[in-house]
């Protein structure tokens, strides 16, 4: 009876611990891809859900490109205009006191680019921002 007593209490333990500190929900998730990406196209979409009301600063190339507050949908899609070479991208989200940070790096190849978005449908254009 001790040893399932002991059970309990450590299986009780172990959860609360885990559900406070361990595996804590990300306030933001971006779904475009960022993490070493090589493009032709000086316009890029980054876009992504997160918590609302959460805070977000994306910083393009160590400048403050846009801020802005996750709404109730917790959607979020920005366009930024990338700079020939290298380009760092960081998400900075904030949120009651927790911070998390998302960095990428994109490589545009040449500085020529349009927008370029091919949809059939509005759920189409929708899955291209939002996939």
């Amino acid at each position: 009876m001790k040893k399932v007593l002991a059970l309990i209490v450590a299986t009780v333990m172990f959860m609360t611990f885990f559900m406070t500190y361990g595996f804590a929900d990300d306030l933001i998730t971006v779904k475009s891809d960022i993490n070493n990406v090589t493009t032709n196209n000086k316009y890029f979409v980054i876009s992504g859900n997160g918590q609302p009301d959460t805070y977000v600063e994306l910083i393009l190339n160590d400048n403050l490109n846009d801020k802005w507050v996750i709404g109730d949908t917790g959607l979020f899609a920005k366009l930024i205009t990338l700079a020939l070479g290298d380009n760092y991208v960081t998400l900075k989200a904030v949120k009651d006191g927790k911070v998390q940070t998302v960095k990428g790096h994109i490589t545009l190849q040449y500085k020529d680019g349009i927008i370029q978005v091919t949809v059939d449908t509005l759920e189409g254009l929708w899955n291209k921002l939002f996939k």
